[in-house]
Protein backbone atom coordinates (compact mmCIF):
# COMPACT_ATOMS: atom_id res chain seq x y z
CA UNK A 1 0.00 0.00 0.00
CA UNK A 2 1.61 3.71 -0.75
CA UNK A 3 0.74 6.45 1.28
CA UNK A 4 -0.71 9.08 -1.13
CA UNK A 5 -1.44 11.67 1.73
CA UNK A 6 -2.20 12.31 5.69
CA UNK A 7 -4.88 15.17 6.52
CA UNK A 8 -4.88 16.45 9.72
CA UNK A 9 -7.52 18.79 11.00
CA UNK A 10 -6.58 22.25 12.69
CA UNK A 11 -8.38 25.26 13.65
CA UNK A 12 -5.54 27.21 13.22
CA UNK A 13 -4.22 26.36 9.53
CA UNK A 14 -2.74 29.71 8.53
CA UNK A 15 -0.76 30.04 11.50
CA UNK A 16 0.35 26.40 11.11
CA UNK A 17 1.38 26.61 7.90
CA UNK A 18 3.20 29.75 8.66
CA UNK A 19 4.95 27.73 11.48
CA UNK A 20 5.79 24.94 8.92
CA UNK A 21 7.17 27.49 6.42
CA UNK A 22 9.76 29.28 9.16
CA UNK A 23 10.21 25.38 10.23
CA UNK A 24 11.57 25.00 6.45
CA UNK A 25 9.25 23.20 4.39
CA UNK A 26 8.02 24.82 0.89
CA UNK A 27 4.13 25.03 0.53
CA UNK A 28 2.53 23.88 -2.42
CA UNK A 29 -1.65 24.69 -4.09
CA UNK A 30 -3.91 24.89 -1.46
CA UNK A 31 -7.46 23.22 -2.27
CA UNK A 32 -11.20 23.73 -1.56
CA UNK A 33 -13.46 20.70 -1.33
CA UNK A 34 -16.73 21.93 -2.86
CA UNK A 35 -20.13 20.04 -1.55
CA UNK A 36 -17.42 18.69 1.29
CA UNK A 37 -17.56 21.71 3.17
CA UNK A 38 -13.45 21.77 4.02
CA UNK A 39 -10.21 22.99 2.63
CA UNK A 40 -6.70 22.60 3.17
CA UNK A 41 -3.24 23.77 2.63
CA UNK A 42 -0.66 21.34 1.18
CA UNK A 43 3.15 20.38 1.66
CA UNK A 44 4.49 18.10 -0.98
CA UNK A 45 7.17 16.08 -0.73
CA UNK A 46 8.62 13.22 -3.77
CA UNK A 47 6.32 10.53 -2.46
CA UNK A 48 3.47 11.63 -0.22
CA UNK A 49 2.12 15.15 0.75
CA UNK A 50 0.57 16.59 4.33
CA UNK A 51 -2.89 17.83 4.33
CA UNK A 52 -3.82 20.85 7.03
CA UNK A 53 -7.43 20.19 6.64
CA UNK A 54 -10.38 22.52 8.23
CA UNK A 55 -14.39 23.36 7.96
CA UNK A 56 -15.16 26.27 5.43
CA UNK A 57 -18.99 25.46 5.29
CA UNK A 58 -20.74 23.82 7.96
CA UNK A 59 -23.47 23.37 6.16
CA UNK A 60 -22.15 21.32 3.93
CA UNK A 61 -20.21 19.43 5.98
CA UNK A 62 -23.43 18.25 8.13
CA UNK A 63 -25.19 17.33 4.77
CA UNK A 64 -26.28 13.86 5.09
CA UNK A 65 -24.25 12.96 2.09
CA UNK A 66 -21.27 13.42 3.91
CA UNK A 67 -22.50 12.73 7.02
CA UNK A 68 -21.15 8.95 7.19
CA UNK A 69 -17.30 10.49 6.31
CA UNK A 70 -17.26 11.48 9.75
CA UNK A 71 -15.52 15.03 8.49
CA UNK A 72 -17.78 17.01 10.98
CA UNK A 73 -16.75 14.97 14.50
CA UNK A 74 -13.18 14.99 13.01
CA UNK A 75 -12.42 18.84 12.77
CA UNK A 76 -14.12 19.22 16.40
CA UNK A 77 -11.76 16.25 17.71
CA UNK A 78 -10.90 18.17 21.01
CA UNK A 79 -14.84 17.82 21.77
CA UNK A 80 -15.71 14.94 20.27
CA UNK A 81 -13.09 12.53 21.08
CA UNK A 82 -12.93 11.37 17.52
CA UNK A 83 -9.33 11.00 15.14
CA UNK A 84 -8.57 14.07 13.60
CA UNK A 85 -6.16 12.39 10.87
CA UNK A 86 -6.72 10.88 7.55
CA UNK A 87 -4.49 8.50 5.78
CA UNK A 88 -5.06 8.36 1.77
CA UNK A 89 -3.74 5.46 -0.34
CA UNK A 90 -2.85 5.43 -4.03
CA UNK A 91 -4.11 2.72 -6.16
CA UNK A 92 -2.11 1.62 -9.09
CA UNK A 93 -4.45 -0.10 -11.27
CA UNK A 94 -3.51 -2.99 -13.60
CA UNK A 95 -6.56 -2.12 -16.19
CA UNK A 96 -9.30 -0.16 -16.74
CA UNK A 97 -12.12 -2.83 -17.24
CA UNK A 98 -12.00 -4.34 -13.79
CA UNK A 99 -10.70 -1.93 -10.06
CA UNK A 100 -8.61 -3.68 -7.61
CA UNK A 101 -9.50 -2.03 -4.49
CA UNK A 102 -7.62 -2.06 -0.69
CA UNK A 103 -11.06 -1.74 1.42
CA UNK A 104 -13.01 -4.43 0.06
CA UNK A 105 -15.70 -3.73 2.75
CA UNK A 106 -15.23 -0.12 1.85
CA UNK A 107 -17.87 2.17 0.16
CA UNK A 108 -17.59 4.61 -2.70
CA UNK A 109 -17.84 8.39 -2.18
CA UNK A 110 -17.85 10.71 -5.05
CA UNK A 111 -18.10 14.03 -5.03
CA UNK A 112 -18.69 17.27 -7.26
CA UNK A 113 -15.10 18.07 -7.20
CA UNK A 114 -14.15 14.59 -8.77
CA UNK A 115 -14.16 13.70 -12.31
CA UNK A 116 -17.29 12.27 -13.30
CA UNK A 117 -17.24 8.42 -12.80
CA UNK A 118 -14.28 8.55 -10.27
CA UNK A 119 -15.07 8.17 -6.48
CA UNK A 120 -12.91 7.43 -2.90
CA UNK A 121 -13.36 4.11 -1.74
CA UNK A 122 -13.49 4.83 2.16
CA UNK A 123 -13.13 2.31 4.76
CA UNK A 124 -15.88 1.25 6.82
CA UNK A 125 -14.38 2.02 10.06
CA UNK A 126 -16.70 4.74 10.93
CA UNK A 127 -17.61 2.73 14.17
CA UNK A 128 -14.27 2.94 15.44
CA UNK A 129 -13.83 6.97 16.26
CA UNK A 130 -10.47 7.04 17.46
CA UNK A 131 -8.78 5.28 14.50
CA UNK A 132 -7.77 7.86 11.66
CA UNK A 133 -10.37 8.01 8.60
CA UNK A 134 -9.31 5.15 5.79
CA UNK A 135 -9.36 5.73 2.37
CA UNK A 136 -7.92 5.12 -1.21
CA UNK A 137 -7.86 6.93 -4.41
CA UNK A 138 -8.55 4.14 -6.87
CA UNK A 139 -7.90 6.31 -10.43
CA UNK A 140 -5.35 8.50 -9.07
CA UNK A 141 -2.02 6.46 -8.54
CA UNK A 142 0.93 8.95 -9.28
CA UNK A 143 3.20 9.57 -5.88
CA UNK A 144 3.99 13.81 -5.83
CA UNK A 145 7.64 13.73 -8.04
CA UNK A 146 5.46 11.75 -11.03
CA UNK A 147 2.53 14.86 -11.23
CA UNK A 148 2.59 15.86 -14.85
CA UNK A 149 3.73 19.02 -15.73
CA UNK A 150 0.80 21.05 -15.28
CA UNK A 151 0.51 19.78 -11.77
CA UNK A 152 3.73 19.55 -10.18
CA UNK A 153 4.34 20.95 -6.65
CA UNK A 154 7.38 22.72 -5.13
CA UNK A 155 9.48 19.61 -3.42
CA UNK A 156 12.38 21.23 -2.67
CA UNK A 157 12.26 21.92 1.00
CA UNK A 158 15.32 24.37 3.30
CA UNK A 159 15.25 21.23 5.62
CA UNK A 160 16.60 19.26 2.75
CA UNK A 161 13.55 16.03 3.33
CA UNK A 162 12.96 14.19 0.31
CA UNK A 163 11.00 10.89 1.15
CA UNK A 164 8.55 10.12 3.84
CA UNK A 165 9.65 6.95 5.07
CA UNK A 166 7.33 6.53 8.17
CA UNK A 167 4.21 7.40 9.65
CA UNK A 168 3.39 6.62 13.33
CA UNK A 169 0.42 7.49 14.82
CA UNK A 170 -0.34 7.64 18.94
CA UNK A 171 -4.06 7.02 19.35
CA UNK A 172 -5.11 7.54 23.14
CA UNK A 173 -5.78 4.49 24.97
CA UNK A 174 -7.55 1.68 25.62
CA UNK A 175 -8.61 0.86 22.76
CA UNK A 176 -9.54 -2.72 22.91
CA UNK A 177 -9.13 -3.75 18.81
CA UNK A 178 -9.02 -2.40 15.73
CA UNK A 179 -10.87 -2.39 12.25
CA UNK A 180 -9.95 -5.16 10.02
CA UNK A 181 -9.36 -2.26 7.81
CA UNK A 182 -7.02 -0.80 9.91
CA UNK A 183 -5.15 -3.79 10.74
CA UNK A 184 -4.74 -4.32 6.85
CA UNK A 185 -3.03 -0.96 7.00
CA UNK A 186 -0.59 -1.66 10.03
CA UNK A 187 0.13 -4.99 8.34
CA UNK A 188 1.08 -3.55 4.18
CA UNK A 189 2.34 0.17 4.77
CA UNK A 190 4.39 2.15 6.44
CA UNK A 191 2.02 3.31 9.19
CA UNK A 192 2.31 2.31 12.36
CA UNK A 193 0.79 2.87 15.70
CA UNK A 194 1.34 3.61 19.39
CA UNK A 195 -0.91 4.50 22.25
CA UNK A 196 -0.59 7.69 24.47
CA UNK A 197 -2.79 10.00 25.94
CA UNK A 198 -3.81 12.56 23.32
CA UNK A 199 -3.39 12.43 19.24
CA UNK A 200 -0.05 12.94 17.58
CA UNK A 201 1.16 12.25 14.18
CA UNK A 202 4.75 11.82 14.14
CA UNK A 203 6.36 11.79 10.61
CA UNK A 204 9.56 10.47 9.66
CA UNK A 205 11.55 11.75 6.49
CA UNK A 206 14.26 10.07 4.62
CA UNK A 207 14.28 7.31 7.71
CA UNK A 208 14.86 9.63 10.10
CA UNK A 209 19.39 9.97 9.43
CA UNK A 210 20.03 12.87 11.07
CA UNK A 211 18.36 11.69 14.23
CA UNK A 212 16.52 15.31 14.49
CA UNK A 213 12.73 16.44 15.91
CA UNK A 214 10.48 19.16 15.85
CA UNK A 215 7.59 19.04 17.73
CA UNK A 216 4.39 21.39 17.02
CA UNK A 217 2.03 19.94 19.44
CA UNK A 218 -0.11 21.80 20.93
CA UNK A 219 -0.67 23.74 17.82
CA UNK A 220 -1.18 20.95 16.08
CA UNK A 221 -1.02 16.90 17.08
CA UNK A 222 2.30 16.65 14.78
CA UNK A 223 5.76 15.84 15.43
CA UNK A 224 8.91 15.55 12.44
CA UNK A 225 12.01 13.41 12.32
CA UNK A 226 14.64 13.52 10.07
Amino acid sequence: MELDHIFIFTHQAEQVASTLQSFGLSEGTANVHPGQGTACRRFFFQNAYLELAWVNNKDEIKNPVIERTKLWERSQYSLTQFCPFGLCFRTKQKSEQSIDLFFEDGWRYYSIYLPEGQFANIASNEDFPTEPMLFEMPFFGLSPKDYPFEKQQPLTHAKGFHQLTKVALTLPSPIKDFSLALRKVLHESMIQVSFGETYLAALEFDDGKQGKLKDFDPLIPLRITW
